[in-house]
């Protein structure tokens, strides 16, 4: 293991110095295609008559049609960079949804191993109970008759038990000596994943603990065991603000903050690179995302012309159809009624609670599961046909519902692109022209990839689309 470790920081230092070579030549090319193209302009709008002969005017023929051969051939070894970045990222992405497989089945087997030996360890305390009880009977018994010639004296029943474990516990001690040996001859690197065993719950419980203080009318939906794994260990810590005009505001969940790593090292140079460092206070944000039933209230009370739900229903589905000033005029209300500084999450808050603690591309893993979320491809009933209502599959580690998928969440800040320059401290980046704001998340018709924890999308403010809706924070 130790080896493999070593093996995965030097796979780490080579794909970093990947990165910076590729991000180094990008660099150049687009440089030299602006340089090309600023010459190829001052060449087209060169008056003619500084052009005194014909020799003259061929030559600079001659020299605008080698600057455009030679704009053209950096274009393509750009678009080349570019594109053998793309593989290999992607060759990357199959590597770690081949280790996170692995890891699975390695991990089911020691599960089954251990209870292997806990089995063992019950007989054999049965074993010294019944030679306990053996040795305490008086020694004049009475004689049972011998067995007739014709019967076979039978094996004790919990030898026969004992020796099946034996076998059972065997074959599993071979099943995992294959498994760690195909592991070695795969190569595959070991990325810094949270162990699965601090996120799977306790087999005992009937269903996700479902919380108390929700809103009146609020659906609650009984999640199955067999979508339960990965749900908090404790409930989370729900909170709900009392309105002025009565009832109560979305229920919210208190996250402690901290330090984690945002966005991802693309050795393509996509928006979400360069991952950094973020360090977050305590906030809270939406336990789910805001639905017609919450937003409608704020409609109804303000005056405003109720958002179109595309036939599919209102209630507990996600609100969609709102711009992202109807989002900040709904925070804004909520402000108001509770005395509370409600708020659209920063695309920073945004991240640390949908990774929840873990550095894969998904929540749960880097490969796409049966019944996690809605999307284009991810196998649900709704897929590319509408939204969801809320709280339909497991929540992710934090207790936050529909992180991936469903609908698109707008975030506080202005959309950049990539995290140069990026605030180290949550904040949302508002800087500049401001002409597009950040979208997150995924949506029940875009597919998978989108729903990455570290993906982003962009709209102009006064956007609205059946997959863009959002969720709430609020300050602590």
């Amino acid at each position: 293991m130790a080896e493999k470790i070593d093996s995965q920081a030097q796979f780490d230092d080579e794909s970093e110095s990947l990165r910076k070579t590729l991000d180094q030549m990008r660099k150049e090319a687009e440089e030299e295609v602006m340089r090309l193209n600023d010459r190829l302009a001052e060449r087209d709008y060169a008056p003619d008559s500084s052009i005194a002969t014909a020799t003259e005017r061929l030559a600079m023929q001659q020299e605008m049609t080698m600057l455009q051969q030679t704009l053209e051939a950096k274009e393509q070894a750009l678009d080349h960079i570019t594109e053998e970045c793309r593989r290999l990222e992607d060759e990357l992405e199959d590597q770690n949804i081949a280790y996170d497989s692995l890891k699975q089945e390695v991990e089911r087997k020691d599960k089954a191993l251990k209870d292997a030996l806990a089995e063992v360890e019950r007989l054999r305390l049965e074993l010294v109970e019944a030679k306990r009880v053996q040795q305490e009977q008086p020694t004049t018994a009475p004689v049972e008759p011998a067995p007739a010639l014709s019967e076979k004296p039978k094996t004790p029943r919990h030898l026969v038990i004992a020796g099946a474990v034996v076998v059972f516990l065997l074959l599993s001690l071979a099943m995992v000596t294959l498994l760690y040996s195909l592991w070695g001859k795969l190569e595959i690197p070991l990325p810094d994943l949270q162990p699965r065993a601090e996120l799977t719950p306790d087999p005992g419980l009937p269903t996700v603990p479902e919380p108390s203080a929700i809103a009146a009318g609020e659906e609650i939906v009984e999640v199955p065991l067999d979508q339960a794994r990965r749900v908090p260990a404790a409930p989370p810590r729900l909170h709900q603000d009392r309105l002025g005009s009565g009832g109560t505001g979305p229920a919210l969940v208190a996250l402690d903050g901290g330090v984690f790593q945002m966005g991802y090292n693309s050795l393509a140079g996509q928006d979400f690179s360069p991952a950094h460092e973020v360090r977050l206070l305590p906030f809270m944000i939406g336990l789910h995302e805001v639905t017609f039933q919450e937003y409608d209230r704020f409609a109804r009370a303000t005056g405003r012309a109720p958002p179109d739900d595309y036939g599919w229903g209102r209630g507990t589905r996600p609100v969609v159809g709102v711009s992202w000033d109807d989002a900040r005029a709904y925070t804004a209300w909520l402000s108001q009624q509770t005395g509370r500084r409600y708020r659209l999450p920063t695309e920073a808050e945004w991240e640390y609670a949908a990774r929840a603690g873990t550095q894969s591309s998904f929540w749960w893993g880097y490969a796409l599961e049966p019944d996690r979320a809605v999307c284009f491809d991810c196998g649900s009933q709704w897929d590319n046909r509408s939204t969801a209502p809320v709280k339909r599959f497991a929540p992710n580690p934090f207790g936050l519902y529909d992180t991936a998928g469903n609908v698109m969440e707008w975030a506080a800040d202005c959309y950049v692109a990539g995290y140069e320059g990026a605030p180290a401290d949550g904040s949302a980046r508002i800087a500049g022209e401001c002409m597009t704001r950040v979208a997150r998340g995924g949506a029940f018709n875009k597919p998978s990839s989108s729903m990455r924890s570290y993906m982003r999308a962009r709209f102009a403010p006064q956007t609205q689309l059946n997959m863009l809706g959002f969720r709430v924070a609020r300050d602590s």
